[in-house]
């Protein structure tokens, strides 16, 4: 049995509807009445128990699904052009979740595929009129961390990408996420990763990104994306 939260937790306008708080109202009734069709309705003033033996994913047709959209993709997905290097993290860490076999077949395939995305002065990106970008690049590290392997991880040029961390790296220890892009905490969050992954850390590399992290901080009490 799983503990879920409370149905009555719901979003509070403070008496202001707008059309954003509508569509937060009319998702949150949608949720809600799934929800009740499955929960133990005994349990509700507890916060509410739903049996998990009666769920169970389609283990074999999910990963059929994974298969086909790692080798490709219908034409609706050409709006994700720019983020092609998620594609296979997605993918692959759906398979790596589940425990499921990354065969070969696969391994080359997603090696070679983001071999032809690796920028050369460092990054990665989605073609080679584009700009690499950190988010890609936390995409394409990530799926090859996953692939494992010498090839996979000869991919990476690592005193390119770390030449390309610092170019990146702002005065006051943000990174931007591409040339001239835009600065907040994901860039932060991505290229740490990246060092992490890549083995190439260093203090210089770090500077700053804490106290800039700490000046996100809201009087909520949350981090925001920039100070």
């Amino acid at each position: 049995m799983a503990n879920l939260f409370s149905y009555d937790f719901r979003y509070d306008d403070n008496e202001h509807e707008t059309e954003t708080s509508e569509a937060q109202k009319e998702v949150e009734d949608r949720i809600g009445r799934v929800y009740m069709r499955l929960v133990d309705p005994q349990t509700l003033p507890l916060g509410g128990e739903i049996d998990d033996t009666r769920h169970r994913l389609l283990r074999s047709k999910h990963e059929q699904f994974i298969n086909d959209s790692i080798h490709g993709l219908s034409s609706v997905f050409t709006v994700l052009d720019s983020s092609r290097p998620w594609i296979p993290f997605w993918c692959l860490n759906s398979l790596d979740v589940m425990g499921s076999d990354i065969d070969d077949r696969l391994r080359r395939h997603t090696t070679d595929t983001l071999r032809r995305m690796h920028c050369p002065n460092g990054g990665f990106r989605s073609d080679p009129w584009q700009l690499p970008h950190l988010a890609s690049s936390y995409a394409a590290v990530m799926a090859l961390v996953v692939v494992g392997g010498e090839e996979a991880y000869s991919v990476v040029d690592r005193h390119a990408m770390y030449r390309w961390l610092m170019e990146m790296k702002q005065h006051d220890g943000s990174f931007a996420v591409h040339t001239g892009g835009e600065i907040d905490v994901r860039g932060i969050y991505c290229a740490l990763v990246i060092a992490s992954m890549l083995n190439i850390m260093t203090r210089e590399l770090v500077s700053g990104c804490a106290e800039f992290i700490a000046r996100c901080q809201t009087f909520e009490g949350g981090i925001g994306p920039y100070p």
